[in-house]
């Protein structure tokens, strides 16, 4: 169908910009504990989303942090919101599932005495098995992120050759190609993925999706996403997207919103292609279903005064706002929040939780509600271990403030992950067939979510193999604190 195909297309832009702003986290991990963004860093994910719409596509990787950003789409709510998701009045089946609530604020979780977070070693053996990895090292933008990225891929493999086995007993063999953030440089990234022979190709996200896809998928090989960019990523047959990015971020929003009662929901957006389109036709169809009346409200980038959009919004009965821009565009959010004295529910998502939002509007951010793929468990102290054992010295133990580096652990933990139980040679065949087998694979620092790849997470998106988050408010320090999961699964039907 036609609108199918439009859908899609929107969402793809929608993902883009999702991913641009993870990928331009600040990942410096000697630098302040917070990896939010930089102001510089926030300027080029404008950019760069406005790019989306000549096909170079970025989604975050929606896992984000204390005040990291990582790769990751992510949202937030206001204070007056009730996160302990009253049941769904509609009999829908996506609601906020119930848990013990879990905190982001506190240090890496520590094991019971005497226990080894890394496991009890487990070599593995016999040939080994080339994966993949390409990121955007070379490119000016985001060079030093995926330095790091390229560094934790690495430790999760050391890790996994040590301590797990391998990918069905045998070893590891990574081989990482910098995109250099050209399409250039991406399509030769993909051929020499072909060379190499790799088995799959992971990544945390990529800007250059329309490159890399059709040759490396052309060739047999499976791609695995943390979270997806571009049409093809989003629609080709064999790559296969983790988490839901910004389409599962806005589905995330619109259960919330229903669960705790809103009524009507008003989206202040930046106005550029990838984010209006996504904001009015994802958001639309998402809020539609879960019964919130809806309106997204497109705002020129770099309008320093939101503060007539917000009273617009709130006098046409909106009682709870969404932000979905960079960090300049949610500090005028906040500001003009502040203004008018509002105390109605505000979802945001991850750029906002910068450190200069912090310093000067700690107190407005302070209840906002976050929605996103990471959570505290027991892979916080495992990923606490690798890097003390593979990584060097400077990187934080906390997954969440080395974002950078836990980026490239979750590529391949993820990976092996999907892959654990499975024997004999480790084909592209072979994954592929494993993958599209497994049910409830446990997403890597995820505090306790799962992903399966039978195109039934976001049935408009198959290749979206989940749409649940993580769900809570962000307080005056940017720490996120009190999530449950949310799985908006059944938000996203059409027609």
């Amino acid at each position: 169908m036609h609108s199918s195909t439009r859908f899609r297309r929107l969402l793809a832009g929608a993902a883009a910009l999702t991913m641009v702003l993870a990928a331009c986290g600040s990942d410096d991990d000697t630098s302040s504990s917070s990896g939010a963004p930089t102001t510089s860093a926030a300027a080029a994910t404008t950019a760069a989303a406005s790019a989306t719409t000549t096909g170079a596509a970025d989604t975050t990787d929606d896992t984000t942090d204390d005040t990291t950003d990582d790769t990751t789409a992510d949202t937030s709510s206001a204070t007056a919101a009730d996160t302990s998701a009253p049941e769904s009045t509609d009999g829908s089946s996506a609601t906020t599932e119930a848990s013990d609530p879990s905190s982001t604020d506190d240090a890496p979780e520590t094991s019971a005495a005497g226990d080894d977070p890394l496991g009890t070693p487990t070599a593995a053996s016999g040939a080994p098995v080339k994966i993949g990895l390409i990121t955007e090292s070379g490119g000016e933008a985001i060079g030093s992120q995926s330095a790091l990225t390229e560094e934790g891929a690495q430790i999760a493999v050391d890790y996994v050759n040590e301590y797990r086995g391998g990918l069905g007993g045998h070893p590891i063999d990574l081989f990482i190609c910098g995109n250099k953030a050209s399409p250039a440089g991406a399509s030769d990234c993909a051929n020499q993925m072909v060379e190499q022979g790799v088995a799959a190709v992971v990544w945390p996200f990529t800007g250059f999706g329309p490159q890399e896809v059709p040759i490396i998928t052309g060739a047999g090989i499976p791609v695995l996403a943390v979270s997806g960019s571009s049409a093809e990523e989003l629609t080709t047959p064999n790559v296969f997207v983790l988490t839901g990015g910004y389409p599962g971020t806005l589905g995330a929003y619109a259960q919330h919103a229903k669960d705790n009662g809103v009524k009507k929901f008003a989206m202040i957006v930046t106005d550029v292609p990838s984010a209006t389109q996504a904001a009015q036709t994802l958001g639309g169809i998402v809020f539609g279903n879960a019964k919130v009346d809806y309106s997204a409200i497109p705002v020129a980038p770099g309008t320093p005064d939101l503060t007539s959009q917000l009273q617009a919004a709130v006098s046409d009965g909106a009682d709870a706002l969404g932000v979905t821009g960079d960090v300049t565009f949610c500090t005028s959010f906040f500001q003009a929040y502040q203004t008018l004295g509002l105390t109605i529910p505000k979802y945001i998502i991850s750029p906002c939780i910068d450190p200069t939002v912090i310093e000067s509007l700690g107190d407005v951010l302070d209840g906002s509600i976050l929605a996103t793929t990471a959570g505290r468990g027991p892979d916080t102290d495992t990923y606490a271990a690798m890097v003390a054992k593979y990584g060097s010295d400077d990187i934080d133990p906390d997954p969440n403030i080395s974002a950078g580096v836990s980026a490239g652990v979750g590529a391949v933990m993820n990976l092996w992950n999907v892959m654990d139980g499975a024997s004999g040679d480790v084909t592209s065949a072979a994954v592929i067939a494993q993958v599209k087998a497994a049910k409830d694979v446990p997403i890597w620092g995820s505090g306790g979510l799962t992903f399966t790849c039978d195109g039934s997470a976001v049935s408009i998106l198959p290749n979206v193999c989940s749409a649940k988050f993580q769900i809570g408010t962000v307080d005056s320090s940017g720490k996120a604190q009190d999530l449950a999961p949310v799985d908006a699964s059944a938000l996203y039907v059409t027609g």
